[in-house]
């Protein structure tokens, strides 16, 4: 196998080959466009091609992060995507890894280590000592996702009783839901106002980036209305009630699956049950846009157990990845950085 950087020309075939191989979770994360967003915020970051002869096999993005004594590691976001058909073993997994692993070796010697997140479910993959993986997560482990290739009775049936009551009791509390055309500087301000109070209600743990964040994202992603095919494409959606702004929701579209990215609601207006209402209104929009999959993103009953319980409680599958992978190029520095980690956690 042989790994060549990408080009801007190759635009097409590579979200292309992401939207074919890749799982229903976390695919807008190997796309063309979430690359061009990092690099928007600031980030140094690479593509590369994985070719096997003439063939394409996998795509990977390398974002350059950094670490604490002015230290950088290699991460590469839900990759490498892998092709389904060539990659029908562990075996040859392994192989690419190994492949991979040599590479960075021998041109990425600056680096702490390279992290990689593959895109494969279930029991961790045997990698041998020429691995390390880690036993935490920088993307969650495990998602929970709605298949909408059912009527929307049928998933809707699917729902825990209490939320089949509160989408009617929104209904009956006059909660209207809309697709947000474009976002004013009056939306941002809603938005960070009850992003605000939803971290006020979690105990004051932030998990929102900043402003620069989200408008740098909006600034390079198309509208879902103007996405093209094969293309990473967002949409606010906006639950409001007696004509105030009562829940925001941003999602993003790629691939097969819309996938709930950050969501905000005023504290006020939770009575009205707008949070699953909007949920709800998000979902039925992806499924007459043609996706497969609503994403409802991370569950975790340790970290984020009352949000665990609320989005189990729409039925879906649940998906589990096999973890990251280390490829460690500086042993030494590798292991302070683990030691730093361990001190501050």
């Amino acid at each position: 196998m042989l790994i060549l950087p990408a080009q801007n020309k190759d635009k097409g075939i590579w979200n292309k080959f992401v939207s074919d191989n890749y799982p229903p979770i976390g695919a807008f994360m190997a796309s063309w466009e979430w690359g061009e967003f990092q690099s928007n915020l600031g980030r140094k970051r690479e593509r590369y091609l994985v070719n096997s002869g003439d063939t394409l096999v996998a795509v990977f993005t390398l974002v350059y992060s950094r670490l604490p004594l002015r230290q950088t590691y290699g991460y590469v976001p839900r990759g490498p995507a892998l092709d389904n058909k060539f990659f029908d073993s562990p075996e040859k997994v392994n192989d690419l890894f190994k492949t991979i692993r040599a590479w960075v070796r021998k041109n990425f010697q600056g680096l702490v280590f390279l992290r990689l997140e593959p895109p494969i479910s279930g029991e961790r993959i045997n990698y041998g000592s020429a691995f390390t993986l880690p036993d935490y997560y920088i993307q969650p482990k495990h998602n929970l996702a709605i298949n909408l290739n059912q009527t929307e009775e049928e998933i809707l049936a699917k729902f825990h009783p209490s939320t089949r009551s509160n989408v009617k009791k929104a209904e009956r509390k006059g909660v209207i839901a809309t697709v947000k055309k474009e976002i004013l500087a009056e939306d941002w301000d809603d938005f960070f106002a009850m992003a605000k109070e939803t971290v006020a209600r979690n105990g004051g743990k932030n998990i929102y980036p900043g402003r620069d964040y989200f408008e740098t994202m909006l600034k390079t992603l198309p509208h879902i209305d103007t996405t093209k095919e094969n293309e990473l494409a967002f949409c606010f959606f906006e639950g409001r009630q007696e004509g105030e702004p009562a829940a925001m929701n941003l999602v993003l579209f790629f691939g097969k699956t819309a996938t709930y990215l950050f969501g905000a609601s005023a504290t006020a207006k939770l009575p009205s049950k707008v949070t699953t209402y909007l949920h709800w209104y998000s979902l039925k929009e992806a499924k007459k846009r043609g996706y497969q999959y609503y994403d409802l993103g991370g569950i975790d009953e340790k970290l984020w157990p009352s949000l665990t319980v609320f989005k189990r409680r729409f039925g879906g599958e649940e998906f589990e990845y096999a973890g990251n992978v280390d490829i460690v190029v500086n042993i030494i520095k590798y292991k302070i950085y683990n030691w730093i980690r361990k001190i501050k956690k």
